[in-house]
């Protein structure tokens, strides 16, 4: 319980950096991560394999998504710390809720960017601050 309660803390601290400030700090993402991995460490064989294996399918997909989004779109697309996010996210989920966690992260910037459109506050070119999404796509698996 405590663990999830330091894993919300740091979400919630990612959610409101990247809101105000458009970035991760690599001050919380990595040293979260660390801290994902050694509690699965703590906690068996199994449940570090998950936590590694987690971190790294976050960290790959959202690389790539990083990498086309660069081509496509240029460096606004999606910023390196959204990748970092996704590591910690899967370091904390482990490998079978990372994908699942990260996909309700782009439904949820989604519809935020249909909201931000629809209530006429921004335009096509608008940019979010995606890693607010993800980060409350992981606070509420950890709660629910």
């Amino acid at each position: 319980m405590q663990l999830t309660a330091f894993y919300i803390v740091v979400l919630l601290l990612i959610l409101l950096v990247d809101i105000r400030e458009r970035r991760i700090l690599n001050a919380l993402a990595l040293p979260g991560t660390v801290v994902a991995l050694l509690a699965g460490l703590a906690n068996g064989r199994d449940t570090f394999l998950a936590a590694l294996l987690g971190a790294v399918i976050g960290f790959l997909f959202f690389y790539a998504l990083y990498r086309v989004g660069r081509k496509l779109y240029g460096s606004s697309a999606l910023g390196f710390g959204d990748v970092k996010l996704a590591m910690l996210l899967g370091a904390i989920l482990g490998i079978h809720q990372v994908l699942p966690v990260l996909a309700l992260g782009m439904l949820l910037a989604g519809l935020g960017g249909a909201l931000v459109l629809a209530v006429k506050r921004g335009n096509r070119q608008s940019t979010l601050p995606y890693g607010a999404f993800l980060a409350i796509a992981g606070i509420m698996n950890l709660i629910w």
